[in-house]
């Protein structure tokens, strides 16, 4: 009810926000709590329990103007107007991914498994019948393939085995996320589009998810058969994943421009500072970044360009960052202490790593920004 009260303040009859948005919100937020533990409760259905699921559905599709539909509107016409389904059928098939129990019975089953380590990856299924195997599989992928590949790869020889056997049977696994794959209809994955075509011409063939690590016997002999498929299988060869390509042409990119920043002839003070590249940006901003390149209103840069006719500062001596942080005397209430030569690096990487000097420095470079005609010695 606070969910509803809340919402009711920006959805009423004749303003607020759009039908549009009201729906995707009861889809969104009051649909997933309104199943959340559906995996408990909608096993033992009752009338009652159904008449009250409809009820609190209901108040959010009328009251909340979702169709703009009478209050005593029956509840099966905004639900068909809008699309929404009844509260037991908004997500059918957790119903089959998540069964009240399961025990090992005898009956004749399959479980699948995958199994990955640093050196290689492992697949394999299994096949029980009255706790004992009766005929399994296992291959060996490349270690580069995911966990979810080996999953996957498992449940499709498994429904491959399960063909032919023209029988109710079920196939159990305890990746979830190889389920999710298989119920999306949209999924591009090829494998997982293979075994959508596989059940859809073998309508006796069921999948079914477990919870891992509980002791049951089919998922414990899978589990074992694949991680023995990693040293004693067969390889496979299944297409390295997108997400392993990805990470090689990244690491790759960033080993050339390692060397490519090793090895340049241009910015070398900075490269002094921050020797290796990376992805994340350093954080130094424009005034930081002015005085470590050397490139700002400083004498010696503007002679460098032809813009003076020497590098000297107002007091006659070079006009470098070094100059205006430690000697100049038109500065002299942002200076810091100078350094000796061997340590100037050394000193250079502490100002731009503390937070009160890196606030010093920049208000050293907004100074010599605005006073740029003071301190510099003018020569035409």
């Amino acid at each position: 009810m606070d969910q509803y009260q809340h919402l009711c303040r920006i959805a009423e009859k004749t303003w607020g926000i759009n039908k549009n948005i009201r729906r995707l919100l009861y889809k969104t937020v009051i649909e997933r709590t309104l199943c959340h533990g559906a995996a408990a409760w909608e096993h033992n259905m009752t009338s009652r329990l159904q008449k009250h699921l409809d009820s609190f559905q209901r108040l959010y599709i009328t009251g909340l103007y979702i169709t703009g539909a009478y209050r005593t509107t029956r509840t099966a016409a905004p639900q068909v107007v809008t699309g929404l389904q009844p509260p037991p059928l908004t997500n059918p098939t957790r119903r089959n991914l998540y069964p009240k129990n399961h025990r090992d019975s005898g009956a004749k089953a399959i479980y699948t498994d995958g199994s990955k380590t640093d050196e290689s990856t492992g697949s394999a299924y299994c096949i029980l019948k009255n706790y004992e195997i009766i005929a399994s599989w296992q291959d060996k992928l490349d270690h580069s393939n995911s966990v979810f590949q080996d999953e996957i790869l498992a449940i499709k020889m498994a429904i491959e085995a399960a063909s032919s056997l023209h029988r109710p049977i079920k196939i159990w696994t305890d990746s979830l996320s190889s389920l999710m794959a298989i119920l999306n209809p949209k999924s591009h994955h090829s494998m997982v589009r293979e075994i959508q075509t596989l059940l859809l011409s073998h309508k006796h063939i069921h999948l079914r998810w477990f919870k891992a690590q509980v002791g049951y016997l089919g998922n414990e002999c899978a589990e074992q058969l694949a991680k023995e498929a990693i040293t004693k299988g067969y390889p496979f060869f299944l297409p390295k994943p997108l997400f392993y390509l990805k990470s090689e042409i990244r690491s790759a990119a960033l080993s050339i421009w390692q060397d490519n920043w090793d090895n340049g002839e241009t910015g070398r003070s900075t490269h002094d500072i921050e020797p290796k590249v990376s992805n994340k940006p350093v954080g130094w901003n424009r005034e930081e970044l002015m005085f470590v390149t050397g490139h700002g209103p400083f004498p010696s840069y503007l002679h460098r360009f032809n813009l003076r006719t020497h590098d000297n500062c107002s007091g006659g001596e070079k006009g470098d960052p070094m100059h205006y942080a430690t000697k100049c005397w038109f500065t002299l209430s942002y200076h810091f202490q100078t350094p000796t030569v061997s340590l100037k690096l050394q000193w250079l990487k502490i100002i731009l790593t503390n937070n009160l000097s890196r606030t010093r420095l920049r208000l050293l470079m907004r100074f010599i920004c605005d006073e740029d005609n003071l301190i510099v010695e003018d020569n035409y």
